[in-house]
């Protein structure tokens, strides 16, 4: 059996794969760097020698030549520095789309399963803070060690050209910095890690507030929801303050390192002075390369405590990337052709969870142009019974055919546009009442558009608005209510004359009016077309070919609605006499 690499290795070896298209570029701009810092590192070269030959030496035929290099050195390092910063942040910014364009795309692969169990908030913090992070880390970072490496070798070689008994001291100095690195790396790398998970929890709660800001109000909550949230905010306070307590410890151990460093070099180089084995001029020049000897030392050790911090990210961001994408065609999935309608149910079983049913051997057989009625408490398994025919999720057991095709053995994109699906919550982008009606049918004509639209009963609103179809809805489609948006979204679907139709809950937010023409509309729409229809008002189903009884993901009841109401002990004589008290009562005691 091949041996399994370490999870962080893995994860970094993948994210080079992001990396590789823009090596040379890369590469370029380490050149650039390598350039900008061998420049940079001349001044205190020449400082030796305006003390040592002009000042002491007395040479000052030589002043304006020394001059004028040290002008024209930081000239060219600001040209470099120019260019450095242009192609590093080319490469930085095209490396965050890519992967953010990755990470959408897979997302928009993955089952509504993974979205259920990691929720919005998460996902966003790691599309968005996450990527960030990386991309700050694999592009500005990796050029900063770069930067730092080339200093540390430059200092070193002329520390020791300089002074080699000086050179060998700053050497011998060097693992007090990796000491104390490494004794503060794992606390920090810890808390750094609970308080990313304390974050997700406050961006999920955030999530779930704003959303649901108007229950807050209509429940008057705002106080309790206030102070939830700022007991969640001061825990990741709490965990960043320690964080901030392990940084200082370290950053204070790094003091005390410089503090020794400053001390003895200084002290020793003033004793080779005097001894006569160095000059002035290259004390001062060593002082300054000793700096540049440990600060590289120092950002090393710093870029290592954020290197841990972007493996974090890296992790998470691989948590998404690396999802099975457990509903995706085979690799023989066939293009489903024109379909009449015929979907029939065999034996089909599925759980969320292992070992817990939410459907259990349901069998049922729709014939083309049927009605069926999906009737039901909440929580029986309604909508999760026409998820599966969207193949939102795979049956755990069983199977389901479209005239006589296993929904796995047909491609999903082909499947899915000639199935229209309405659901409760219409979703409404922002962008204009077109663009939203036309977003499975870009291709629809204006004519077809306006009739959708008044199959929707929508038309007459939607030429009242400002700009009429051209109207912007804003964001959630805020400028809609609720009964508009469910009459967009029906509208919506028509266009794309699909020949299965899931209504689920589609006019539960309807005054009488809205809906009695929706139903008169309907029934024009329905004609012909396969129809599964959730609902809890068990008015608008009375006249469906099928009224199918869910109860805990079983079919208990499958009949039309004069059928169903002639059985006693019944559930649908149940549901009905509950929803309709008085006027059932004086139904069923005629019959």
């Amino acid at each position: 059996m091949e041996e399994q690499g370490n999870p962080k290795t893995q994860n970094l070896k993948k994210l080079l794969q992001f990396v590789r298209p823009y090596q040379r570029r890369l590469f370029g701009a380490l050149l650039l760097t390598i350039g900008l810092t061998t420049v940079s590192m001349t001044p205190p070269l020449i400082m030796k020698f305006i003390v040592d030959e002009i000042v002491v030496g007395g040479r000052w035929d030589l002043l304006e030549i020394v001059l004028l290099i040290s002008v024209l050195i930081p000239v060219a390092a600001a040209g470099l520095s120019v260019l450095t910063t242009y192609s590093i942040s080319i490469i930085s910014h095209r490396l965050i789309m890519d992967i953010r364009e990755a990470m959408f795309d897979h997302l928009l692969r993955l089952s509504l399963l993974f979205y259920d169990k990691m929720g919005t908030g998460k996902i966003m913090e790691r599309i968005m803070g996450d990527v960030a992070t990386v991309r700050s880390m694999v592009t500005m970072r990796v050029l900063s060690i770069v930067t730092d490496f080339v200093s540390f070798w430059f200092a070193i070689a002329m520390c020791a050209s300089l002074n080699w008994k000086l050179g060998a001291l700053l050497i011998a100095l060097l693992p007090l910095y990796l000491f104390n690195y490494f004794g503060w790396r794992g606390g920090i790398r810890a808390s750094v890690r609970a308080w990313r998970t304390k974050m997700d929890k406050v961006s999920v709660g955030l999530q779930e507030r704003l959303s649901g800001v108007q229950v807050v109000k209509a429940y008057g909550k705002e106080r309790r929801e206030n102070r939830a949230f700022a007991n969640e905010t001061r825990d990741t306070l709490d965990q960043a303050m320690t964080t901030a307590t392990f940084r200082a410890g370290y950053e204070s151990g790094v003091w005390a390192v410089s503090g020794i460093r400053n001390t003895v070099v200084f002290c020793l180089g003033c004793y080779f002075v005097i001894e006569g084995e160095m000059t002035y001029g290259a004390v001062m020049a060593f002082l300054s390369y000793a700096m540049r000897v440990f600060k590289p030392v120092l950002n090393l050790t710093q870029e290592a405590m954020r290197f841990e911090q972007m493996m974090i990210s890296v992790d998470r961001i691989f948590e998404v990337l690396d999802h099975d994408i457990d509903v995706k065609d085979k690799p023989d999935a066939v293009e489903l052709p024109r379909i009449e309608g015929r979907v029939t149910f065999e034996d089909v079983w599925f759980e969320y969870e292992e070992g817990e049913p939410v459907i259990r051997g349901v069998d049922l057989e729709v014939e083309p142009g049927e009605m069926v009625a999906l009737v039901g408490h909440t929580g029986c398994g309604k909508t999760t019974l026409t998820s599966l025919l969207m193949r939102y999720f795979d049956v755990t057991k069983g199977r389901i055919t479209i005239d006589g095709h296993d929904l796995r053995d047909m491609k999903l994109g082909a499947m899915r546009k000639q199935i229209g699906q309405v659901l409760q919550d219409s979703v409404m982008f922002n962008s204009t009442i077109r663009e939203n009606l036309t977003y499975g049918n870009t291709d629809a004509t204006e004519a077809e558009i306006i009739t959708a639209a008044r199959v929707g009963e929508i038309h007459e609103f939607i030429v009242r608005t400002a700009d009429g179809y051209d109207t912007q809805l804003g964001d959630e489609g805020v400028k809609l209510s609720v009964g508009e948006k469910q009459r967009l979204s029906i509208a919506r679907a028509v266009l794309t004359d699909p020949s299965v139709l899931i209504l689920d809950e589609a006019t539960s937010s309807l005054d009488s009016l809205s809906e009695a023409l929706i139903q008169k509309a309907m029934a024009n729409v329905l004609e012909g077309r396969t129809s599964f229809v959730i609902a809890h008002r068990l008015s608008t189903i009375v006249n469906a070919d099928k009224i199918v009884v869910v109860d805990q993901g079983e079919i208990v009841e499958c009949g039309r609605h004069e059928e169903l109401l002639e059985n006693p002990g019944g559930r649908y004589r149940e549901l009905y006499a509950q929803q309709f008290a008085g006027a059932a009562e004086e139904e069923l005691a005629a019959d």
